[in-house]
């Protein structure tokens, strides 16, 4: 994989999550949006959260990366991708075609009682901001640049898999709320 095309691709899917967001869950009544298939699941607006609480923690970590940077840059340098054996790890266990559940850690568990328009809104802020983070993400050497994960300081991975782990991560949590209003109304959305 080389950077500049994935940085490419990553941002084409960010679109669709965004796209799929408003399509989907946009329309959707408060009511429905909290709906919970039974009390040990989550709503729509709980995938949203857990996924606003998560990728808020790594945006700001690149965020600082790119900020890092300064004003001036020529031209991104493409290169190979090289994926760590943690990021490797953690890109496999949040993709969306791994059937293996995760328990959740406590501080990304969303809670219950939340507005869902606010939730929505701070998704797609999120997510744009991501998308623009990509954009200059380019210049930065994303086999040697590391950022911490949720599992602590000690444990840090490369920025790419960064990059792909957050974008796989999102599309995951987005099929759980399509599987959340297909119970809900009965229709089968698309799927990532």
């Amino acid at each position: 994989m080389q950077k500049l095309e994935t940085a490419s691709r990553l941002q084409a899917r960010i679109r669709a999550v965004l796209d799929t967001v408003e399509r989907e869950f946009r329309p959707m009544s408060d009511a429905q949006l909290v709906w919970k298939p039974d009390t040990k699941r989550w709503s729509i607006t709980e995938c949203l959260q857990h996924l606003n609480l998560a990728e808020r923690f790594y945006i700001r970590n690149l965020q600082k990366k790119v900020d890092d940077l300064g004003l001036i840059q020529v031209a991104p340098t493409d290169q190979f991708l090289k994926a760590g054996t943690l990021g490797k790890m953690l890109r496999y266990a949040v993709d969306p075609q791994t059937r293996m559940k995760l328990p959740t850690i406590s501080l990304m568990k969303p809670r219950s009682d939340l507005d869902p328009r606010e939730v929505m809104r701070q998704f797609e802020e999120l997510q744009q901001l991501l998308h623009q983070i990509l954009d200059k993400g380019v210049y930065l050497d994303w086999n040697q640049e590391k950022v911490m994960t949720l599992i602590g300081n000690w444990a840090k991975i490369r920025l790419g898999d960064a990059f792909l782990m957050l974008v796989a991560h999102t599309e995951r949590h987005l099929n759980q709320a399509l599987r959340v209003k297909e119970e809900l109304l009965g229709t089968p959305p698309a799927r990532f």
